[in-house]
């Protein structure tokens, strides 16, 4: 299984959604490796953080970037049970690569207007890849959400413009990822927010939501 992360938009939570996958496969004993093809390069600070902390390797990591992305992603198909890429902020060759390598595309979006801006370039952008990888699927989850509840028409009205769209072969998450301290936190401490919390308080519950779907759609 190959994921991907991507969004055009920065500060939309794609790293922090990587990282998390990556340690839950991790500690759910999967061989995965960890792409990093952000060229800000902020799971290698992570991967420092958590070797100065002595955590354990529960996944593998690498940098990769360029032309050559693609063929190296289908090179390593073999050698794990899956694959995590963390692509930048942008419209990249690394992000466009990535799209038409992967099972699963997971498109992180805000409650914000600049946000559903972007997630119209995404939906074009993924539609354009299925043309070379017609079996991909997207998941596009609310990310990065305040969870002040006088603020939830924000997400409501998000999703009812995401359902609104009947997208083929992209699919909105029923799961919402909240904006937690408890992920800075985690991530300060080298860990992923399975391991930083219990599996019943807030974030964790979150991510543990959005993971049990993306293991339903891996699994069709």
């Amino acid at each position: 299984m190959t994921i991907s992360v991507c969004n055009e938009k920065g500060g939309c939570g794609k790293t922090t959604i990587a990282v998390n996958l990556a340690v839950k496969l991790g500690v759910l004993k999967d061989d995965v490796i960890l792409i990093d093809a952000d060229p800000q390069m902020s799971i290698n600070v992570f991967n420092e953080i958590r070797s100065r902390k002595e955590l354990p390797l529960i996944f593998n990591c690498v940098s990769k970037f360029g032309a050559g992305l693609a063929r190296e992603i289908n090179s390593l198909k073999s050698k794990y049970d899956t694959i995590v890429i963390d692509t930048g902020g942008r419209d990249s060759e690394e992000m466009r690569q990535a799209l038409v390598v992967s099972d699963l595309v997971i498109i992180p979006v805000s409650p914000s207007d600049l946000d559903i801006a972007v997630l119209n370039k995404m939906i074009k952008l993924f539609d354009l890849s299925k043309a070379l990888n017609p079996q991909a699927k997207a998941l596009i989850v609310i990310s990065r959400a305040s969870p002040n509840p006088f603020l939830t028409q924000k997400i409501k009205d998000l999703q009812e413009y995401i359902k609104d769209k009947n997208l083929n072969d992209i699919f909105l998450l029923n799961a919402v990822l909240f904006e937690r301290e408890a992920h800075k936190n985690a991530i300060t401490n080298g860990k992923g927010i399975v391991e930083f919390q219990n599996s019943n308080e807030k974030a964790c519950k979150d991510f543990d939501n959005f993971f049990e779907e993306v293991v339903k759609y891996g699994n069709k």
